[in-house]
C-alpha cells in the first residue's frame, strides 16, 4: 500500500460495524458512485474492515471521476475492492452482478457544482436513471443521496425540519441547478419504486463533516482549517450567524448502512442533532489550532459566500430514531477535533 490508513478513519469504521448487521452483507456485490468524496471514502473504508474483521467477503465497485485517491490506494491490498474510472454525465455500462448499489456521486462544494450546472444536473438525473434500471436488472437494491438543499429556505417555525415538508425551493436561487435536480432525482427514484417494486431509498443529507474534509476543500470548515494553520488566524466575512446542524460523516455512514440494509420507509433525513452557528465553527477550529484568533469583520465583506447558502438549516431525524433507536452521536466538539487532526496528521500542518 502506499500509505497507511489513517487510524482516526479506522477507529470510527470499526465502531459503525459494530452498529450494524454485517451478515446482511456476506457474499453481496456493491457498487458505490463517488467514491472519492467524503461519505464514499467511509462506505469503502468500512467495507474494508468488514473484509478484513467479520469475512464477509464483499465485492465493492468503487468508481469515480478521476480514479482512486489516495485515501482509497490505501484498500487496494483488498482484492474484493475494485477501483472504476468513469464520468457518469456520460453513458456508464456496468455488467457485473451487483446486490447494492449507492449513488453518492454528485459536487457536494458549492463552487464545484456551480461550475458545471449541466453536468450537476445529469448527475442527479441521467445518472440516477441509469442506475435505477442497473438496479431493476439486478433486482438490487438502491440509494440516492440527496440533500438538505431540497428543503430550500425553511422558515423557523419549521425546522427542524421533517421529511414531509415540501420545501421552499426558488428557481431563480443560484444554487437552484442543484437542489432542483436533487428534488427531480427524489422523484425518479420514487416512481421505480411505484412502478417496478423496486427498494429505492432517499437519503437528504444535511452539512456532514469530518476526516476528509482538508485544507483543499472549498466548504467553510475546510477553508478554517487552512486559514488557522495558514494565517494563523480565521477572519470571518460575516458575523457567522448562519445556523446550521453539522453531522459527523461516520455516524451518517452508519445510519445509511442501517438504512439500506433495513430500512422500511423510502426518504430518511441523515444529519446530526447539535445546531452550531458558522461563528461557532469557527471557534471550535480555533480551540484545536492552538487557539489562534477569529476575527469578525465591523463590516461584511464584499467577497460573496459561494451560491448564497441557505441561513437556517436543521433536520429531524427522528424518524430514523423511531425505527432504528438512537445514535450514539460523536459530539461536535470531537468531529471537529478529530477533523482537524486527521488533516495535521495528512499535510504535516502545525499547532501555534
Amino acid at each position: 500500500m502506499e500509505k497507511e490508513i489513517n487510524h482516526i478513519i479506522a477507529r470510527d469504521c470499526k465502531k459503525i460495524l459494530e452498529g450494524i448487521d454485517t451478515g446482511l452483507l456476506k457474499g453481496t456485490s456493491i457498487l458505490l458512485t463517488g467514491a472519492n468524496g467524503l461519505l464514499g471514502s467511509y462506505i469503502a473504508h468500512t467495507i474494508y474492515f468488514a473484509n478484513k474483521f467479520y469475512n464477509i467477503n464483499c465485492r465493492l465497485y468503487c468508481v469515480s471521476l478521476h480514479g482512486p485517491n489516495r485515501e482509497l490506494k490505501c484498500l487496494s491490498d483488498d482484492k474484493n475492492i475494485t477501483f472504476i474510472q468513469a464520468d457518469l454525465s456520460e453513458p456508464f455500462e456496468f455488467k457485473e452482478k451487483v446486490d447494492f448499489i449507492f449513488h453518492a456521486a454528485c459536487y457536494a462544494q458549492p463552487k464545484k457544482f456551480l461550475a458545471d450546472k449541466f453536468k450537476t444536473a445529469y448527475l442527479n438525473i441521467g445518472a440516477v436513471k441509469a442506475l435505477l434500471d442497473l438496479a431493476k436488472e439486478n433486482k438490487a437494491k438502491f440509494m440516492f443521496f440527496s440533500s438538505v438543499d431540497v428543503y430550500g429556505d425553511i422558515p423557523k417555525d419549521k425546522l427542524p425540519v421533517k421529511e414531509s415538508y415540501n420545501g421552499d425551493l426558488s428557481t431563480l436561487s443560484p444554487r437552484a441547478i442543484y437542489g432542483e435536480s436533487k428534488r427531480m432525482g427524489e422523484a425518479i427514484c420514487a416512481m421505480y419504486r411505484a412502478d417496478h417494486n423496486l427498494k429505492a431509498y432517499v437519503v437528504r443529507i444535511s452539512h456532514l463533516y469530518g476526516p476528509g474534509i482538508s485544507i483543499e476543500d472549498d466548504r467553510v470548515l475546510g477553508n478554517f482549517i487552512k486559514k488557522a494553520f495558514t494565517d494563523k488566524k480565521i477572519e470571518m466575512l460575516d458575523e457567522g450567524a448562519s445556523l446550521k446542524t453539522f453531522g459527523y460523516a461516520a455516524d451518517a455512514v452508519y445510519m445509511i448502512f442501517r438504512i439500506i440494509l433495513e430500512g422500511k420507509d423510502f426518504v430518511y433525513n441523515v444529519g446530526g442533532q447539535e445546531p452550531f452557528t458558522i461563528k461557532g465553527l469557527a471557534v471550535e477550529v480555533s480551540k484545536n489550532a492552538g487557539g489562534i484568533p477569529v476575527i469578525t469583520p465591523l463590516a461584511v465583506s464584499t467577497q460573496q459566500h459561494i451560491g448564497s447558502d441557505y441561513k437556517r438549516v436543521g433536520v429531524d431525524i427522528s424518524k430514523f430514531i423511531d425505527e432504528f433507536g438512537a445514535v450514539d452521536f460523536v459530539s461536535f466538539s470531537e468531529g471537529i477535533k478529530r477533523t482537524v487532526e486527521w488533516n495535521i496528521q495528512e499535510y504535516g500542518l502545525e499547532r501555534e
